[in-house]
């Protein structure tokens, strides 16, 4: 029974250390992160927000709902808010994981 207890303390210490550890680092993917950052929010992102409005429409002209059209923009709307939206929350979090 001892023995039990003194080997789950130590996994449950060895993991903690392991999960301190989880959010530091990943500067070798800073390139690639700005990479397709600048795809989504250059002409890339631009153009994929305005291909899907103009599909959503063209559905929704030939269904005869509007509910496409909704999908569209929405679409236009995530490709263009997107890449800020998740930048802000990952950097949001990173005081957190540096401080532990």
């Amino acid at each position: 029974m001892k023995k039990t207890i003194t080997l789950t303390v130590a996994a449950l210490l060895s993991g903690a250390s392991l999960q301190a550890m989880a959010g530091a680092g990943g500067t070798e993917f800073t390139q690639v992160h700005e990479q397709v950052s600048g795809w989504a929010n250059g002409t890339l992102g631009k153009t994929m927000g305005v291909a899907a409005l103009l599909v959503g429409l063209g559905i929704g002209v030939i269904k005869q709902s509007v509910m496409a059209a909704v999908v569209g923009v929405a679409m236009a709307l995530v490709a263009g808010f997107g890449p800020d939206v998740i930048d802000g929350v990952i950097t949001a979090g990173l005081p957190i994981v540096n401080t532990i």
